[in-house]
C-alpha cells in the first residue's frame, strides 16, 4: 500500500490514471516510459494508439495488481517491451564483432535507446580502437596517431564554445555577448524612452532634462526611432525634435548618422532638417553625400530637389559633372490612350471599320532644377550660366586643364 500512494502521489500532477487489476503472478520489469516532466516509469510497457497512429497513452504494468495509463502527451520516449526483446536478441549475437557492436549501435539509436546506443558505440571502440565512425559518433578525431576528443581538440585550436554548442574565437564570442547585451540593453531603452517622449510632449520640464542629459549610446535606437514618429504628430514638437537630432549628433554611430541622413533629405520641418545637415557637416558628411549624390539622376523631380538641396552644405567641386549633368533631368510617364474597348466607324462611301484596343503613349518631359543650379554655383562663385549644360561643362574643364602658354624659342 505505501508503494501505491508514492506512485499515485508523484503521478497527480500530471493526470495519470492508475488502473487496477489482477493480472497475473509473474511480473518482469520489460519496458520503460520517460515522461515530460521528468522521471520515468518502468514495467510491462503497452502503447495504445488514436485513429491518426499517434500515441494516445501509454499503459505501464509496475505490479502484478497495478496498471498506470499515462497520457502521450505527458511521455517524452517509449520502449516497448518487445523491442527490449529484439535487443536482447540482437546484443547476445553482436558478441565480440565489432562492426556487428556499431550495427547494434545504429539499431538502438534508431529505437531511440539511447544509453544501450551509447554503451555499444564504446563497445565497437574498445574491440576496434580505430574505428572511425564509431569514433566520430562518440566526438573523437584523429590528431597524428591519436585519437582525441573534438572538445580537447578545438580547446588546443585556441577555440571556445558559445552558448549554442559551436566553437569559435574568444574574440568572436566577446563581440557577441557584447552585441546581446548592447540589443538588451537597446531594447530596455527603447521602453523607458517611450515614457520619457510621452511626458515630454505633454511639457513635463524634468522628462525633458532626463532626455537632454541622456549621454548611453545604448539609447540611439530609442531616440531614433521617437525622433521618426514624431514627424507625423500634429502637434508642435519642434523643441523636442531639435533635442533629439543634437543628441544623435552627440552619439556619432551608424544608426545615428542614417537616421540624420533620412532626416536632411525627408524632413518636412525646414528648420529640424536644416539643424540635421548642419550636425551631418560635423560628422557624417561622407555618408550623406553617398545617399543623396545618387539621387541626383532621379525620375521623380521631388527627389532630385531634395537631395540638390542638401548637397548644399557639402560642396564638393571635384562632383562639378555630376552637378551639371543634373540641371536639366527627364522624366518619363507613361500615359494609357483609348478605352481598351471596340470602336465601329463608318466612312461616306459606306465602308466600316473597327477599332479595337488601346495603347501606352510613352512621353518624355524636360525638368529644368532650379536648386541643382543653386548648387552648381555654390562651387562656382560669381558664374552664372542658367541652365546651359554645355558652358558649365566647358567652363568647369577649363579650371581642371588651364591653358598652357607656348614653350617653342623663337628661330
Amino acid at each position: 500500500m505505501q508503494k501505491l500512494d508514492r506512485i499515485w502521489n508523484a503521478s497527480r500532477p500530471f493526470g495519470y490514471a492508475i488502473l487496477l487489476s489482477v493480472l497475473g503472478s509473474h511480473w518482469v520489469v520489460a519496458g520503460k516510459v520517460e515522461l515530460s516532466g521528468g522521471g520515468q516509469l518502468t514495467g510491462d510497457v503497452r502503447r495504445v494508439e488514436d485513429a491518426n497512429g499517434k500515441t494516445a497513452h501509454v499503459i505501464v504494468r509496475v505490479d502484478p495488481d497495478m496498471s498506470i495509463a499515462v497520457a502521450g502527451t505527458h511521455t517524452r520516449r517509449t520502449v516497448e517491451a518487445d523491442q527490449l526483446v529484439e535487443y536482447r536478441s540482437k546484443a547476445a549475437a553482436a558478441g565480440q564483432d565489432a562492426e556487428a557492436q556499431f550495427e547494434l549501435a545504429r539499431w538502438c539509436k534508431s529505437k531511440t535507446l539511447l544509453n544501450q546506443y551509447h554503451f555499444h558505440l564504446v563497445r565497437t571502440i574498445e574491440l576496434d580502437p580505430d574505428h572511425r565512425l564509431a569514433r566520430a559518433a562518440l566526438g573523437y578525431v584523429k590528431s597524428g596517431n591519436e585519437w582525441i576528443s573534438f572538445e580537447k581538440l578545438r580547446r588546443s585550436q585556441g577555440l571556445v564554445q558559445d552558448g549554442k554548442g559551436r566553437w569559435v574565437l574568444p574574440e568572436v564570442l566577446s563581440v557577441r555577448q557584447y552585441s546581446d547585451e548592447a540589443e538588451r540593453a537597446s531594447k530596455l531603452w527603447i521602453k523607458n524612452f517611450r515614457r520619457l517622449h510621452s511626458r515630454a510632449i505633454r511639457g513635463d520640464a524634468e522628462a525633458l532634462a532626463e532626455i537632454t542629459a541622456i549621454d548611453d549610446p545604448m539609447a540611439t535606437n530609442a531616440i531614433a526611432g521617437e525622433f521618426l514618429r514624431s514627424r507625423s504628430s500634429r502637434a508642435n514638437l519642434r523643441t523636442l525634435r531639435m533635442t533629439y537630432v543634437r543628441l544623435l549628433a552627440k552619439f556619432r554611430n551608424q544608426t545615428a548618422v542614417s537616421t540624420l541622413v533620412e532626416a536632411g533629405l525627408n524632413e518636412t520641418d525646414a528648420i529640424v532638417r536644416e539643424e540635421a545637415l548642419r550636425q551631418l557637416v560635423e560628422y557624417g558628411g561622407s555618408s550623406a553625400v553617398a545617399s543623396y549624390l545618387p539621387l541626383l539622376r532621379s525620375n521623380s523631380p521631388a527627389q532630385v530637389k531634395a537631395a540638390a538641396r542638401a548637397l548644399e552644405y557639402f560642396p564638393n567641386a571635384e562632383l562639378a559633372f555630376e552637378y551639371v549633368r543634373a540641371l536639366i533631368t527627364e522624366q518619363k510617364t507613361r500615359t494609357q490612350m483609348g478605352s481598351g474597348g471596340t470602336d465601329a466607324s463608318f466612312g461616306n462611301n459606306g465602308v466600316n471599320g473597327l477599332t479595337q484596343g488601346s495603347k501606352v503613349v510613352e512621353q518624355t518631359a524636360r525638368i529644368r532644377h532650379p536648386e541643382v543650379l543653386q548648387l552648381v554655383k555654390t562651387i562656382a562663385p560669381g558664374v552664372d550660366y542658367g541652365f546651359d549644360e554645355n558652358a558649365w561643362r566647358r567652363y568647369f574643364a577649363s579650371l581642371r586643364n588651364p591653358p598652357r602658354s607656348d614653350l617653342r624659342r623663337d628661330p
